[in-house]
């Protein structure tokens, strides 16, 4: 199984816009080569760093038609009219439902996973379940999983090219 994202660079970087500090939108993500038994899909986007431990999750998002092999930018949440009714999503550890970016610190590199999970049955799962909880109604259905990670930055000036983020000027 592979999964890609096309936003990403040869060093793996995650681009300002699909972060807080930029659009705060989800990345696109498409996958290939499927397990012959998957009924269906989950993801989970997260953030890894030594800061974040337990990983931190900005999305999770279960009950992806089997049929599917991508989602595309901006698959953020229910209420988005581009949304299709067939996928779920869980609830971030913000405490959010749908896609939360990664926020980062001055010159300390975030580190992001992206994981999908190919389920051998529907789980059948509502809307807004934790990961534990995903991963337990998972538990014995994983046929198999494949993983991404990025890094992201925070960059010192903001988006306007100020220098000393989120400081007032004097």
């Amino acid at each position: 199984m592979k999964l890609q994202c096309p936003v990403l660079g040869e060093d793996a970087a995650l681009p300002i816009r699909f972060t807080k500090d930029g659009d705060n939108v989800s990345p696109p993500v498409n996958w290939s080569d499927a397990p012959a038994k998957t009924q269906e899909w989950a993801l989970c986007f997260e953030s890894i760093t030594p800061q974040t431990k337990p990983p931190f999750v900005q999305w999770l998002i279960y009950g992806i038609p089997k049929d599917w092999r991508k989602l595309p930018e901006g698959f953020r949440h229910k209420s988005d009219p581009e949304a299709p009714e067939e996928a779920v999503h869980g609830r971030n550890d913000i405490g959010n439902i749908g896609y939360d970016g990664p926020l980062g610190t001055a010159d300390k590199p975030v580190r992001c996973r992206v994981e999908l999970f190919a389920l051998d049955a529907p789980l059948d799962a509502p809307p807004g379940l934790t990961k534990e909880e995903l991963l337990t109604k998972a538990r014995g259905h994983v046929l198999e999983s494949a993983e991404l990670i990025a890094t992201y930055v925070r960059r010192r000036t903001n988006r306007k090219g100020r220098r000393g983020w989120g400081r007032p000027s004097a």
